[in-house]
């Protein structure tokens, strides 16, 4: 079985298994390996999950627009996630009937995928890993909050690699206003520039 196949059936093994809080699926990475670019998400949501790959809900559509303005292509390159299952919470409305909404994964539910995220990396073998919010930046660096470092290039010797920590395109979504609209996109540029500097 190959490396990432046993990844596959680790992320299976245990998003099947887990009994501790509420899920809505899981999913793997996807993209090419191996892979100059790797982008570190949260944890899939619902379309992902439906359609069984990272960043296609309306957080993705985000993504992709901004991919396109600096050039790249998802095919170029390759998306994971710090949590490779949905976190869901489940609650019953006033007229009865049931709502399901994404929750942040639990430090509990990052660990168990620790290693396998660690795994994945070393597979794909990135220059670049982006970091997008918060979660996978605690997990991957010492920095405890996305608005100390994003945009800027870190050298991880772990991974020998570089991190370039982002905001997560999902906060366009709740943060509607022309300056963080502006620094988003800046941070997008300076993006494209350290891809030509490593």
């Amino acid at each position: 079985m190959s490396e990432l196949n046993i990844i596959k059936e680790r992320i299976k093994e245990i998003s099947e298994n887990y009994k501790d809080d509420t899920i809505g699926g899981w999913i793997t990475g996807d993209g090419p390996i191996p892979c100059n670019i790797l982008f570190v998400g949260e944890a899939p949501g619902k379309t992902e999950v439906e359609e069984g790959k990272p960043f296609v809900g309306v957080a993705g559509k985000n993504f992709e627009y901004y991919l396109e303005l600096i050039g790249l292509k998802r095919e170029e390159i390759r998306i994971t996630n710090t949590c490779y299952f949905r976190p869901i919470k489940i609650k019953k409305t006033a007229n009865g009937k049931t709502s399901i909404s994404n929750r942040t994964p639990k430090i509990s539910e990052i660990n168990l995928f620790k290693d396998i995220l660690e795994k994945e990396i070393n597979l794909v073998n990135p220059k670049i890993i982006i970091t997008l919010g918060n979660i996978p930046l605690k997990n991957l660096t010492s920095f405890k909050s996305i608005g100390q470092c994003h945009g800027a290039l870190i050298y991880n010797e772990k991974f020998k690699a570089h991190i370039f920590p982002m905001y997560h395109p999902s906060s366009l979504t709740y943060n509607r206003n022309d300056e963080f609209k502006k620094m988003y996109k800046e941070d997008w540029y300076k993006f494209k520039e350290a891809l030509d500097t490593i």
